[in-house]
């Protein structure tokens, strides 16, 4: 890196890069399975974990729950998950691949986090290690940002002024 360069706007487009790295990569393997790299990480993570309830599988894969019903929606319409009641809590519903699903899922390509796993493995570990730590470093610096200033909550009860009725102006009392 040149002296002229930006550190800040390196990390900006290496990260743009990545991400766009990752969509290019999910419209190739939906073009070829007809499954999308979220639906393909979900049912990676259901292999792995059968029967998992929607907001584990959420949590698993770093998704909300809403949107996790919808790619199990799609997944089911094509028979490759099915939605079974949990034995432990009956208003819970778990999640598992169906046997079309297992087969479907060895046909898929490679995944991008498999590959960049693979990529990454050649790395020695002391480096392996400070990427790690510099990656928890990016996701906490985003989260906070994602998430804006915290508001202070004041403590006690409210000043007269927040807590007595507003005067209307113009109207006098009778």
């Amino acid at each position: 890196m040149t002296a002229d360069r930006n550190p800040l706007a390196d990390v900006n487009a290496s990260l743009r890069q990545l991400m766009q790295l990752a969509q290019t990569r999910s419209k190739k393997i939906r073009k070829e399975t007809g499954i999308t790299g979220p639906q393909l990480l979900a049912m990676k993570t259901l292999a792995d974990s059968p029967d998992l309830s929607i907001s584990e599988l959420a949590r698993r894969i770093y998704l909300h729950p809403a949107t996790v019903v919808g790619i199990v929606d799609r997944l089911e319409g094509q028979g490759l998950v099915e939605r079974t009641p949990s034995k432990k809590d009956r208003r819970q519903v778990n999640v598992k691949l169906t046997r079309s699903g297992k087969g479907a899922l060895r046909k898929t390509p490679v995944a991008t986090q498999d590959s960049v796993l693979a990529g990454l493995e050649s790395l020695p570990e002391k480096k392996l290690a400070r990427l790690a730590a510099n990656l928890a470093k990016i996701v906490k610096v985003l989260e906070a940002h994602a998430k804006g200033p915290v508001p202070k909550r004041r403590r006690g009860r409210p000043r007269k002024e927040e807590s007595a009725p507003k005067k209307r102006r113009g109207r006098k009392s009778a």
